[in-house]
């Protein structure tokens, strides 16, 4: 596809998606926490955001939740970040994986709810304005074959091409690629979890020079996101920082 008409069907998807976002301002809804009937942009009452589990007290590099004692450090650095740094500059994690969080990431992720998945890129799109920083492009930690098969689509790679158009970012579908499959890390141990990524990934030479915003769902271990970023610098991306709807409490 020529640059000209990418632009140009860019542009369509924009008008569609900013014509839908209104709509639900005529339409009556419903909040997805509490199932109560509400009319607005969002699919969310103001009482059940308030409830959202927020990262507030987290490592400045990774978003590792830590304990009330960091609450006043100006920096805060968890051990693992002081110890090893991770290849990505930082992480930005604002929920942490809880309930009612949870059920709403699940249901997104593994039913293809669809009004979820428009509330998570508006709840993404709170936490760009807020961190306020500029990126060249957006790409994604790609998905392995056989877990895109059993669920039906990618959904880090749906909540990318949506935030694109929200905030204008530029989604490089193919920026990074997947090489290789690996095994499943829930009975690994932590250094096996780290190291289990590691090669799974290529970046394409395009990405070299560019801010890039690394999007994933649910960030557990960070093994995936380091060992992304790696490949991403390797191939002269300028800064790389990740973002995810939630981080799975260690």
């Amino acid at each position: 596809m020529s640059t000209r008409l990418f632009k140009k069907v860019n542009q369509w998807q924009q008008k569609i998606f900013y014509w839908h976002r209104r709509s639900r301002l005529l339409l009556p809804g419903m909040c997805l926490i509490c199932m109560q009937p509400l009319l607005g942009e969002r699919d969310l009452c103001q009482p059940c955001k308030r409830l959202l589990p927020a990262n507030l007290i987290c490592c400045d590099w990774c978003a590792e939740s830590l304990s009330s004692d960091y609450a006043k450090q100006q920096l805060r650095i968890c051990q693992q970040c002081a110890k090893t740094p991770a290849a990505f500059d930082k992480v930005l994690a604002p929920w942490l994986y809880k309930n009612p969080f949870n059920k709403l990431v699940w249901e997104f992720k593994y039913t293809k709810n669809l009004a979820a998945g428009y509330l998570l890129v508006d709840l993404l799109f709170d936490a760009l304005i807020e961190h306020n920083q500029t990126y060249d492009c957006l790409v994604v930690i790609p998905g392995q074959k056989k877990r895109i098969q059993q669920r039906g689509y990618h959904a880090p790679s749906w909540l990318a091409k949506h935030l694109s158009l929200l905030t204008g970012i530029p989604f490089l579908k193919n920026g990074l690629m997947r090489v290789k499959d690996i095994e499943s890390q829930q009975d690994l141990n932590r250094k096996a979890r780290f190291l289990n990524p590691k090669g799974a990934f290529k970046a394409m030479p395009h990405i070299a020079g560019k801010k890039v915003l690394l999007l994933d769902d649910v960030i557990t271990t960070g093994a995936s996101a380091h060992w992304a970023a790696d490949e991403l610098k390797k191939q002269g991306a300028a800064s790389v920082d990740v973002l995810a709807a939630a981080k799975t409490a260690r």
